[in-house]
C-alpha cells in the first residue's frame, strides 16, 4: 500500500517558493513599467504658492523658431505649469532651507553690475578631443558660447548600436519647451555669479530681449567673460578652460574669477553639473538613471578625511522627478541632506549615471601628492550645495544637477579659483581605476551592481564584486568569450554550493519519507481525540519521538534560501556589467556565418533577437517594446518545463483540490510567467538562467541517485535492555568482588575486623 506523501510539506514549499516568485515578478513589472518621467502635475491653485518675494527670473528667452535655445531656469525660480513665462517667477522664501534662492540686482542699485555682451560668432566653438580612433583620444567635447557650457560629450570607441554607426554621447545639451518658449540645460555651463549680494547672468544677455552670448571664445576649449559696473568698468574677469587628454576620459575645467577692482568682493558661483544621462534601453528592468554621491566620513569616523565612500541608496531620477511634480515651485536639495549634515559628511564628487554610462564631476586633486601617499584635499568646496533642477513637464522632463560655491572672499587684484573635473565615460571598473584623478576620488565606486527595490538590502557588493573579477579571469587567460565564460562560472557556484544542496535536499527528502511513514499513525489519532484536541497533540509528540521525527528536517530548504544572496549578485552583476555590452555569444559565429547581417546574441546586453524586426512593434505589459523574436526565453520555458516534469514525482495519494490548484499555480509561474517577464531581458542573463536551470536538472538528478542507494529511516532509539536473562545471554551480577584480604586481618587480629564485619 502506498504511503500517503506529507501534505504539510507540499503545501509549504509551494507557498515559499510562490511568494518569492510572486515577489520578483512584482518587483520587475513595477520596474518594466515605470515611465522614464511622470506624468505631468495636476493644476494647481495659483494662491497655494508661495508669494513672499517675487523676482525676475535670470532665464534666456528666445523666439520658438530660433534654433538657438535659452537659458535654464534661474536658480532662483522653478517655473511651475500655471506660472506665465512673460512673468516673473515665485520665488519661495529665504527662510526655506530646501530653495536655491537668488535674487537678480534691485534696478535702483548703485552699482548694477552687468555682463558685458560679445558679438554673435560666426561658426561654433572649436571643440576639444576627436572621435576618430586614430587621433588617440577617447572623448569629443563640442561647446555651447550661452553659459560656456558642454555642447556634447562623445565618446571615441563606444557606439549607440552594434551597428557602430553612431557614437555614444554621455552628455547633451537638452532643451525643453514651455508655452512657446525654450529653455536649455547644458552641463558644466556657468549659471552666473552673485557679487556683493548682486546676481549677474553668466548663461546670456537679455537686456535688448533677443538673447546674445558673453562669452567670448580666447582658444579651442578657452572663455572668458567680463564683468563690468553701470559706468562699464571693469570689475571682474571670468575664465573657463577646457582640456582632455589622449587616451583619457576625464575633463579638465581651470575656471577662475579675478578680481580687477581695488577692494575685496563677496562672490558665490552658480553652475550646472551633469545633465540628464541617455536613458538607454527600458524594456528590462526599467529606467536605471541614478543621482550617487561621494563623500568623506566625519572627523571621528575618519579623522586623516582621506577615505572616500559612497552611500547605496540608490536616488533614482525618477524619484527626483516626482519631488519635483509634488511641488513644482521648489526645486530638491539633494546634497546635503539632513542626514548628511549630522552625520558630519562632506561631498567629494556626485554625478549622474545610466546602466553603463556615468558623468561625474570632482574636485581637482594633486596627483603628484597623492602618488607620493601624501594627504590631499579631497573636498569638493565649489558644490557646497547641490540641487536636482527639474526643466519642463511631463514625458519631456529634463532634470539637471546645480551647483552652488559658499560665499568666497576676493581680494583686490586675487583670483578665485573655482576649476573642477569631470569623466565621462563607462561604468568600467579597468576605465575608472585607470587613471590617478580617477582613483585618488575613488570614482571606481560608481561602479555598482544593484537593482535597488526589494532585492537591494540582500546584493552584497564584495560578493557581486568577486564574481565579477572571477568572470573577467575566465575570460581573459582561459575562454575568450563571455558567453561560455558566464555558462563556466555558473558551473563553478553551481559545483561550489553542491555539498549545501545535497544536505538540503537529502534533510528534506528524509523528512518527507519519515512522515509518509507516520501518516497512517497520525491519522489513527486524529479520529480517536479529535475532541481533544490538547491530548491529540500530546499524543502526536509522542509518536514523533517514538519514531524519532526531527523537524529540523523541514527546515531542510532554509540552506537553499541562504545562497540567494549569491544568485542574486550574480544576476545584478550579469545585468550591470558593462564589459557585456555589445559583446558577441560563442566568439560571434552567427555574424561571421552571415557576413554579420544576422544579429543573433551579437549583444550579451540585449535580448539575443533571432528575428530583428527593425523597430519596435507595440508595447505590451510586462514584455515592454516587443522588435524581435527572442528564442532564449522560450528555450527557458522549455528547460523549466522539463524540470517541473522530471523533478516533480507523481502523487502517491489523491490530491485534494486546494494541493491540485497550488501545483498548477505554480508550474504555471515557472513554466509561463517568467518566460514572459524574460522576454526583453539581455541575452546574457537567459543564458545563465538556462544554464543553471538545467544544471540544477542534473544535479538533481545525480542526488536523487545517490539518495536510492541511501537508508533514509533514522535509527529509532534503543529501547532499555530486560531485567531478566534472555535466550543468549549471559546474566552478570552488579555486585562488588570480596575483598581478598579480610580472612588475613582476621587471623592477625587486624584492627578493621570489626568495621569490614560490620561493613559486611
Amino acid at each position: 500500500m502506498p504511503r500517503e506523501k506529507n501534505k504539510t510539506l507540499r503545501l509549504l514549499v509551494p507557498l515559499i517558493v510562490g511568494l518569492a516568485a510572486f515577489g520578483v515578478v512584482v518587483s520587475v513589472y513595477v520596474q518594466t513599467m515605470r515611465p522614464t518621467s511622470p506624468p505631468p502635475a495636476a493644476e494647481r491653485p495659483a494662491e497655494q504658492a508661495p508669494t513672499e518675494t517675487t523676482a525676475p527670473e535670470p532665464r534666456e528667452e528666445i523666439e520658438p523658431e530660433r534654433p538657438i535655445a535659452a537659458s535654464p531656469a534661474s536658480p532662483a525660480t522653478p517655473v511651475s505649469p500655471e506660472t506665465d513665462p512673460d512673468q516673473p517667477g515665485v520665488v519661495p522664501g529665504e527662510d526655506d532651507p530646501l530653495v536655491a534662492g537668488v535674487d537678480e540686482p534691485s534696478p535702483t542699485d548703485p552699482r548694477g553690475l552687468r555682463v558685458r555682451p560679445v558679438a554673435v560668432a560666426a561658426e561654433d566653438p572649436a571643440p576639444i578631443g576627436d572621435t576618430d580612433p586614430d587621433s588617440g583620444h577617447n572623448v569629443r567635447v563640442a561647446f555651447t558660447p550661452f553659459g560656456a557650457g558642454v555642447e556634447a560629450i562623445t565618446l571615441t570607441h563606444h557606439f549607440q548600436s552594434i551597428r557602430r554607426e553612431e557614437n555614444y554621447r554621455v552628455q547633451e545639451r537638452k532643451i525643453v519647451e514651455i508655452r512657446g518658449r525654450r529653455y536649455a540645460a547644458a552641463s558644466l555651463a556657468c549659471l552666473g555669479v552673485e557679487i556683493d549680494g548682486e546676481f549677474i547672468d553668466l548663461f546670456s544677455d537679455v537686456s535688448e530681449g533677443a538673447p546674445r552670448p558673453v562669452w567670448s571664445e580666447v582658444g579651442p576649449g578657452e572663455f572668458e567673460a567680463m564683468i563690468v559696473d553701470r559706468d562699464d568698468a571693469p570689475v571682474a574677469r571670468v575664465v573657463k578652460r577646457y582640456s582632455v587628454t589622449p587616451g583619457s576620459y576625464a575633463i579638465r575645467l581651470e575656471q577662475t574669477l579675478e578680481n580687477l577692482t581695488d577692494r575685496a568682493l563677496e562672490a558665490q558661483w552658480y553652475q550646472y553639473g551633469p545633465v540628464d544621462m541617455p536613458v538607454g534601453e527600458v524594456g528590462y528592468g526599467g529606467d536605471k538613471r541614478r543621482i550617487r554621491f561621494g563623500f568623506l566620513h566625519d572627523q571621528r569616523s575618519d579623522p586623516s578625511r582621506q577615505i572616500v565612500d559612497t552611500d547605496n541608496k540608490l536616488r533614482t531620477r525618477d524619484s527626483v522627478i516626482s519631488s519635483a511634480e509634488r511641488d513644482p515651485n521648489r526645486w530638491e536639495r539633494l546634497w546635503p541632506t539632513e542626514d548628511t549634515i549630522e552625520r558630519g559628511r562632506e561631498l567629494v564628487w556626485t554625478s549622474l549615471t545610466n546602466r553603463y554610462f556615468a558623468f561625474a564631476v570632482h574636485p581637482l586633486v594633486d596627483e603628484a601628492s597623492f602618488a607620493a601617499g601624501q594627504h590631499v584635499d579631497r573636498r569638493f568646496t565649489q558644490a557646497q550645495e547641490v540641487y536636482g533642477v527639474v526643466l519642463g513637464f511631463g514625458p519631456e522632463r529634463v532634470l539637471a544637477l546645480q551647483f552652488n560655491s559658499p560665499v568666497n572672499t576676493v581680494e583686490a587684484g586675487q583670483t578665485l579659483d573655482l576649476s573642477l573635473g569631470a569623466y565621462a565615460g563607462p561604468l568600467g571598473r579597468r576605465q575608472l581605476a585607470a587613471e590617478r584623478s580617477l582613483e585618488a576620488v575613488r570614482l571606481d565606486l560608481l561602479v555598482l551592481y544593484n537593482f535597488g527595490g526589494p532585492c537591494a538590502f540582500c546584493t552584497f557588493q564584495p560578493l557581486a564584486r568577486g564574481l565579477m573579477i572571477f568572470l573577467g579571469f575566465m575570460h581573459d587567460y582561459l575562454l575568450r568569450d563571455w558567453a561560455l565564460a558566464i555558462m563556466l562560472l555558473v558551473v563553478c557556484v553551481r559545483g561550489a554550493l553542491h555539498p549545501v544542496t545535497r544536505k538540503s535536499q537529502i534533510g528534506m527528502m528524509r523528512f518527507a519519507k519519515q512522515m509518509q511513514a507516520i501518516a497512517p499513525k497520525q491519522q489513527k489519532l486524529r479520529e480517536k481525540f479529535k475532541d481533544d484536541p490538547k491530548r491529540m497533540q500530546q499524543e502526536m509528540i509522542k509518536l514523533y519521538r517514538e519514531e524519532n521525527v526531527k523537524f529540523s528536517g523541514m527546515f531542510g530548504c532554509l540552506p537553499l534560501f541562504l545562497q540567494s544572496p549569491i544568485w542574486i549578485a550574480l544576476f545584478a552583476m550579469l545585468y550591470f556589467a558593462f564589459e557585456l555590452r555589445h559583446e558577441a555569444a560563442f566568439f560571434g559565429v552567427f555574424q561571421a556565418v552571415s557576413a554579420g547581417h544576422w544579429i543573433f546574441l551579437a549583444d550579451l546586453s540585449a535580448p539575443d533577437r533571432f528575428i530583428y524586426f527593425g523597430r519596435a512593434l507595440f508595447t505590451i505589459p510586462l514584455f515592454g517594446p516587443i522588435e524581435s523574436l527572442n528564442v532564449l526565453p522560450l528555450l527557458l520555458g522549455l528547460v523549466f518545463y522539463i524540470q517541473q516534469k522530471y523533478l516533480t514525482p507523481p502523487p502517491t495519494t489523491a490530491l485534494s483540490p486546494e494541493q491540485a490548484q497550488q501545483q498548477k499555480i505554480m508550474k504555471f509561474m515557472m513554466v509561463v510567467m517568467f518566460p514572459v517577464i524574460m522576454y526583453n531581458a539581455p541575452s546574457g542573463l537567459a543564458l545563465y538562467f538556462i544554464t543553471n536551470s538545467a544544471l540544477g536538472i542534473a544535479e538533481s538528478r545525480y542526488i536523487r541517485a545517490h539518495v536510492d542507494k541511501m537508508d533514509l529511516e533514522p535509527p529509532k532509539p534503543k529501547k532499555p535492555a530486560p531485567a531478566g536473562p534472555g535466550p543468549g545471554r549471559k546474566q552478570v551480577s552488579n555486585t562488588a568482588p570480596k575483598n581478598p584480604f579480610r580472612k588475613k586481618r582476621e587471623r592477625e587480629g587486624s584492627p578493621y575486623k570489626g568495621r569490614d564485619r560490620k561493613k559486611k
